[in-house]
């Protein structure tokens, strides 16, 4: 009977030893994931990372362009799509309404709307 008391004791010995090294493997993965994820999303980083090259221009968003594009014109959305280069951007909303099609340009950087031909 002490023999079988002292083998369990073992057994149990190694579980717990067999937790705590799962533990600690599970918190480095962790460790990990949070610092790829660090890496990949830069408004996790702290205050010290650097300011994107073109923080000063910021860019309208599709949606923000869509719905400024939709306060001044009427109309079933068919198309959106970004369009030029560099201070030339723009959003190029192809609309429908009535029957007739037609094309707005949203500069990205500052929302100027413009009809196309």
């Amino acid at each position: 009977m002490r023999k079988a008391g002292s083998v369990n004791m073992q057994v149990l010995a190694l579980c717990f030893m067999f937790a705590y090294t799962l533990g600690a493997a599970t918190n480095t993965l962790a460790q990990s994931a949070q610092d790829i994820q660090t890496q990949l999303d830069p408004s996790r980083r702290g205050a010290s990372a650097p300011a994107a090259p073109n923080a000063s221009r910021l860019e309208l968003t599709e949606r923000q362009a869509l719905s400024k594009a939709r306060s001044q014109f009427s109309g079933n959305v068919l198309r959106i799509s970004l369009v030029g280069s560099g201070g030339n951007k723009r959003y190029q909303i192809r609309m429908e309404k009535d029957g007739k099609v037609f094309t707005l340009f949203v500069h990205a950087r500052t929302g100027k709307i413009t009809r196309g031909s």
